[in-house]
């Protein structure tokens, strides 16, 4: 009698075990819906591509669903609010295109204080642009950096 190898899938802290059914993420058990289970493990399997609702409602659902194609906004959603209170953003959306999973880039941040120095990343909300400045780092008052002199 053989035994199937558990599947593992892992994106950063996030870790999917297809064989028990759990999803941890930064060591914290989250408690998913098999769609939303489903549709992490896919994202997962093809982390760094983006892909579309198209692919998305038939890998997750099936050819034989004839809801609505807007479901799939509605479980990213839910993922999205379930796993980034959590730890830094994994799922992002290409606008017009579709959906992928991608781990933290630490040299984002380093890449931003270079530009502007004083900036750390802020909030995950999609309305949240994710910079802040430090105090007296530069502003033109609308909450971007000033340019520095020449």
């Amino acid at each position: 009698m053989t035994q199937a190898q558990p599947r593992v899938l892992r994106c950063g802290d996030l870790v999917l075990d297809e064989s028990r059914w759990t999803v941890h993420r930064a060591g914290t058990l989250v408690d998913l819906s098999p769609t939303e289970f489903r549709l992490l493990a896919c994202l997962l399997r093809d982390q760094g591509s983006v892909l579309t609702r198209a692919e998305l409602l038939e890998r997750v659902w099936g050819s034989g669903y004839t809801g609505q194609p807007q479901v799939v906004e509605t479980y990213v959603s839910y993922l999205r609010r379930k796993l980034h209170r959590l730890g830094p953003p994994l799922i992002h959306t290409r606008r017009g295109v579709g959906y992928l999973l991608r781990g933290h880039d630490p040299d984002a941040l380093d890449l931003a204080s270079r530009i502007w120095p004083g900036a750390t990343r802020t909030g995950t909300s999609r309305t949240d642009r994710g910079w802040s400045l430090a105090e007296g780092a530069g502003d033109d008052g609308r909450g971007t950096p000033a340019r520095p002199a020449r």
